[in-house]
């Protein structure tokens, strides 16, 4: 009977052994977790996304955009990357780039946003395509000052884009009568 207290003292040993460094690797783990976590939220990127849509032509809506630091949903004009840059694009397959500024969200606190309306500077009075983009407050003052700062979020050394369809009302209306 004397061995049973030694197989219970090294039994207790064992177990506070195992205690202790699962206790350690949990320690570990969460700061590990913690570590993790933060890197991504370093690394979470901007996205816009930006559907074909029906408009009456003064405002348009942006079905979704992340800011990772906080901004604004921007619609760009398309310029054809060829061509007269004050004309207007009706074609998705045409080859374009941003243009003109047409109208900008209120300021956007960082995260994650469901269609956004941006009102435009001036209606538009045909269909055309039109291109949003996720901007920055470079400044943090909440107000949209580009081109002098509030610069494009960027993926890539490109910047955060998605086009857009936009039909008016009044065109549709008359195509379908």
């Amino acid at each position: 009977m004397i061995p049973m207290p030694r197989t219970r003292t090294i039994g207790v040993a064992v177990v506070a052994a195992l205690v202790l460094l699962s206790g350690a690797s949990l320690a570990f783990a969460a700061t590990d977790a913690g570590t993790i976590q933060e890197n991504e939220t370093e690394n979470e990127t901007a996205t816009v996304t930006f559907e074909n849509q029906t408009s009456n032509g003064t405002a348009v809506v942006v079905n979704n955009t992340t800011l990772p630091e906080g901004g604004f949903a921007v619609i760009h004009a398309a310029a054809l990357t060829d061509g007269d840059e004050n004309e207007t694009v009706t074609n998705l397959s045409e080859e374009y780039e941003p243009g003109a500024v047409l109208g900008n969200s209120t300021y956007l606190d960082s995260g994650e946003h469901e269609n956004v309306t941006v009102e435009l500077n001036e209606s538009i009075e045909e269909s055309q395509v039109l291109i949003a983009m996720a901007h920055q407050d470079t400044n943090d003052n909440e107000t949209y000052e580009f081109p002098e700062a509030d610069d494009p979020y960027t993926s890539d050394d490109e910047p955060v884009i998605d086009d857009a369809m936009i039909t008016l009302e009044d065109e549709m209306n008359e195509t379908s009568e």
